[in-house]
């Protein structure tokens, strides 16, 4: 709950360039306020501002994060009933087929590694094993 001294009104001395007073009045004049009330309802938006920008960007994210969800459920149901269809045809499933080719290529790589790692071994009539 607000303060007391919250809801006091107090005055404030201000300067203002003249195009933005006459603004002001303009729009309090259309909204139906005075001036101060024009001025006060300015600035308790500004001041706003940041709560309902956090609101809507709470309420994307939320959008977001469900409609994700809703996206990635329905590839994964693809992606299954795409490897039914494979399967039944007799046809390997090219996701596991790239997975397994990466095994190999790591295997391989990791071998020439270690066999580059290896000291070479000098035979007698000067050829390297």
């Amino acid at each position: 709950m607000a303060k007391k001294d919250d809801l006091e009104l107090r005055p404030v001395m201000t300067r203002i360039p003249e195009g933005l007073r006459r603004r002001l009045e303009r729009e309090a004049r259309w909204h139906r306020r005075s001036m101060n009330a024009e001025i006060v309802h300015r600035l308790q938006e500004s001041f706003d501002i940041p709560d309902h920008a956090e609101a809507i960007a709470s309420d994307i994210t939320s959008e977001l994060d469900s409609g994700f969800y809703g996206v990635h459920t329905s590839l994964d149901e693809i992606q299954s009933q795409n490897r039914a269809i494979l399967s039944h045809l007799g046809l390997p499933d090219p996701v596991e087929e790239a997975k397994a080719r990466k095994a190999e290529a790591r295997k391989a790589a990791m071998e020439r590694a270690r066999a580059a790692a290896r000291p070479s071994v000098e035979t007698g009539d000067g050829e390297k094993k």
